[in-house]
């Protein structure tokens, strides 16, 4: 007779021994935990202290333990009646399929309730066909949607029907997992040739991992819309909470996370070694190293490691540019050090490490010019659906998006209306119901989805009492706000409170400041413990008396707040400040804005931060950029108040084929000094513009309903493809352009294909007079159902704009594209042709 499994047999003494230590380390707070894990079973008691011993500190404090008990006994449950889950090695269960967390997401209660939904659909079947089936159940309940950066639960997204690609792979990895199939989130931290970011799924199964588009089904696995894009990559990354490191490339820790490059399964890669020395030109051991892409106009890191013995740092990544930098702290003074490199070209750099604060001396302030490359399209996964199941994937998505339009039509979220609603029965809160509305308006699009009338209650009372105190606008946005930065929203003013005496709290509002100290006593910082974009809430920090830096800033607006004090974060630092006298003051000296900066805009750039410039602060040999897309330039001028110190301001120029133009300006600006700074931006000639980037076959109709391949299309020579939407305002900016220059564009006319979707689309005023102007352009029709979607992603430009502009040379070789409308874009095409 077989031996009876003994669930997590392996790893049994690991997690008893890393929970204990979790447990000594917050003792007040383990106490009860400890109580509730007495009336589990044992198997559920061991998968809570795996979650325990693995989560940081900050989910700790968040959340209650019923929250992590949801994911337990689910995990167990799998593993009981799964075999094909009991079969799986200890480590991909419990990283992959029991663990709560994916990334930075908010955590809710989920997988009990996803694996009722989906259970019944998914029987029988193995990992592979189960997670295809599920990503179907994915499209059904949510799909793509721009929001700022807090990411949802994955509960949220699936009450709401959408997310962010961060949120929408929140939500289906959760809901892979609530079934077994052992999976996590990757990512692009950034892109090379475009500005953005993306976020996948991967799936583990036959002992691999393959990859899915979140909410994005296909009918077989390694199959995206980002795969080509994916091949362009310099970094894919997925990352791990538990200490026991599965195999792969370490490029990073974000405190007690570990982040692991990916970055092979998706692209042509190569191992870059970086060298860096220290001011005697002595090998700088222990040197931090961040590898770092330009997008969104600053430098964005992909990854970070730590030099050796030798001073030398390798990196596996793809064949393009990284800006590079590295750091070190000598007897309290920071060093630094910067480079550009070309991996395509080059196979190692060397830095050599300057005081921080001697960064510009000896330099002109200048511009100076670096060329930015991005890797060429080279996919390594070309795995295609065969035309049958291409035809039932788009069957089954067509039903998946009508079930969901029909779900999400006039949802809103009931806890809205509960708060707006609740009855008044006193004076007092009759002026409460005054400020609901308010309080609502006063939180983001976001937090309306997933905001808790409870919370937003506990708020609106504590918050009252100071509402004669100050302007309204005042009181609103910066004493009755509940929300402070990205942290979960929950209560906090009762507990905050209850810490305080009368006397103390009086003293607190006369000096504000006063609150920092406290913090600083009875708050400490545990970043090995920490996720750093994982907030631990006010009350959280409370709880555990632990918390990150920013964490702690975050406890300091709270606590002002909540005692009657209008506070915030500085808008573009993150800076503690307080209302004194009718204007906010830093709270740390350091943070003073002491000194101005005039921008200058010149007349010929439309100047749009984190588009095409940025500015950055060094410090602890770190540049860090500001926060400034709220700010405007008036007649070509931006005065920036700053703190003193070395910045550096960036300028970008993103051309067609991925590649940028960049400008650097760095400078150091002292308490007091007022500087004139011009932003100058490269231009690109026309040979730098261009791609070749071979396009996947497609058929447009004729009049009469005869496909057409466009292979044929484009054969001979030099094409213009134009996917039009008539009627609409950039459409008709082109159809115009192209007419004010009808003699030019009549000599091309043979080349020029228009596609429409409809016969009436060539009868509205503006597309009809183009094609009686330009007599010989080629007319056929697509629904745009497909075809746009395809093509956008694969030539690199938004999909969701038209009109679509392609140029092909040769056949079905795209070299140029653009889409929406930019000024211009009729010049660009007659110099293209």
């Amino acid at each position: 007779m077989a031996e009876p499994r003994v669930f997590l047999k392996e790893n049994r003494g690991r997690i008893e021994e890393n929970y204990l230590e979790q447990a000594k380390n917050l003792p007040r707070v383990f106490a009860p935990v400890d109580e509730k894990l007495q009336k589990c079973t044992e198997e559920v008691a061991l998968a809570c202290k795996y979650l325990y011993a693995f989560m940081p500190y900050s989910d700790i404090g968040n959340y209650p333990f019923e929250v992590f008990l949801d994911y337990a006994e689910n995990g167990v449950r799998l593993w009981k009646e799964n075999p094909q889950v009991a079969d799986l090695p200890e480590e991909i269960f419990l990283n992959y399929v029991l663990f709560h967390r994916v990334n930075e997401e908010e955590i809710a209660q989920c997988r009990t309730y996803f694996r009722a939904e989906i259970g019944s659909r998914i029987q029988g079947m193995n990992f592979r066909e189960a997670a295809l089936e599920v990503n179907y159940w994915c499209a059904e309940e949510a799909t793509y949607h721009c929001t700022d950066d807090r990411t949802l639960s994955a509960i949220s997204v699936y009450r709401r029907g959408n997310g962010r690609c961060g949120e929408e792979s929140v939500f289906t990895v959760n809901a892979l997992r609530s079934v077994g199939v052992p999976a996590r989130q990757v990512y692009a931290p950034k892109w090379s040739h475009c500005d953005d970011n993306h976020a996948w799924v991967e799936i583990w199964c036959d002992g691999k991992w393959y990859f899915l588009g979140a909410c994005e089904p296909e009918e077989i696995l390694n199959k995206g819309w980002f795969t080509n894009a994916s091949s362009r990559a310099m970094m894919i990354h997925s990352r791990v909470f538990d200490t026991k490191i599965p195999e792969g490339e370490v490029i990073g820790t974000d405190g007690m996370v570990t982040m692991l490059n990916e970055l092979k399964r998706y692209a042509v890669t190569k191992e870059i070694t970086v060298t860096v020395k220290d001011t005697q030109g002595l090998p700088a051991e222990g040197a931090e190293v961040s590898f770092e892409v330009l997008n969104y106009s600053e430098y964005a890191p992909i990854a970070e490691k730590k030099t050796d013995s030798k001073g030398t740092a390798r990196l596996t990544t793809g064949l393009g540019s990284l800006h590079i930098s590295a750091r070190m702290c000598s007897d309290g003074e920071w060093f630094y050090a910067e480079t550009v490199m070309n991996t395509d070209k080059e196979d190692n750099c060397e830095l050599c490490l300057v005081p921080q604060d001697k960064r510009n001396d000896g330099e002109s302030e200048k511009w100076t010019a670096a060329d930015i490359f991005a890797p060429h399209d080279a996919p390594v996964n070309t795995d295609m659906p065969t035309p049958e199941q291409k035809a039932k994937g788009n069957k089954r998505l067509a039903a998946a998006n009508v079930h969901r339009e029909q779900k999400v039509r006039n949802w809103s979220n009931p806890e809205c209306e509960r708060f707006l609603e609740k009855k008044v029965n006193r004076i007092e809160e009759a002026i409460a119901a005054s400020y609901r509305e308010d309080l609502l308006r006063v939180l983001t699009e976001k937090d309306r989805t997933d905001c808790i009338s409870d919370v937003l209650e506990e708020h609106l009372e504590l918050a009252i009492p100071y509402h004669g105190m100050m302007k309204k606008d005042t009181f609103v946005s910066y004493v009755l706000n509940p929300r402070v930065d990205d942290e979960v929203l929950q209560k906090y003013r009762r507990e905050i409170k209850k810490h305080f005496s009368r006397t103390e709290k009086q003293e607190l509002r006369d000096d504000p400041s006063r609150i920092w100290n406290l913090i600083e006593k009875a708050i400490v910082s545990r970043p090995e413990k920490e996720r750093s974009s994982v907030i631990t809430t006010p009350a959280g920090c409370i709880r555990t008396c632990t918390g990150s830096f920013l964490s702690k800033k975050i406890l300091f607006v709270a606590i002002a707040r909540t005692l009657g004090v209008a506070a915030r974060l500085n808008p573009h630092d993150r800076s503690m400040e307080y209302m004194e006298n009718g204007r906010f003051v830093p709270v740390l000296a350091r943070t003073e804005k002491n000194c101005t900066l005039i921008l200058k805009a010149g007349e010929t750039v439309q100047w749009k931060y984190f588009q095409n410039w940025s500015i950055a602060k060094l410090e602890n040999g770190r540049y860090t950029s500001l926060k400034l897309g709220a700010e405007n330039f008036e007649d070509q001028i931006l005065n920036l108040p700053l703190e003193s110190g070395n910045y550096r301001i960036l300028t970008s120029n993103r051309l067609p084929n991925g590649n940028m133009f960049a400008n650097e300006y760095h400078f150091e600006i002292q308490p007091g000094e007022t500087k004139e700074i011009e932003l100058v931006l490269r231009e690109a000639d026309l040979e730098d513009m261009l791609e070749n980037i071979s396009m996947p076959e497609f058929m447009l109709k004729t009049e009469d309903g005869t496909e057409v391949k466009a292979s044929d299309l484009t054969a001979d020579g030099k094409h213009i493809l134009m996917f039009l939407e008539e009627e609409k305002e950039p459409t008709e900016h082109i159809l115009n352009e192209m007419m004010e220059q009808e003699e030019a564009f009549a000599g091309y006319a043979e080349q020029i294909i228009f596609v429409v979707r409809s016969k009436e689309a060539l009868e509205t005023p503006t597309l009809s007079k183009a094609l009686a102007k330009l007599k010989n352009i080629q007319i056929y029709y697509d629904d745009f159902s497909e075809i746009i979607n395809t093509l956008g992603r694969r030539m690199y430009v938004d999909p969701d704009k038209l009109p679509l502009i392609i140029v092909t040379n040769g056949t079905l070789n795209g070299i140029y594209a653009t889409s929406g409308y930019n000024v211009g874009t009729g010049d660009m095409l007659l110099r293209l042709m």
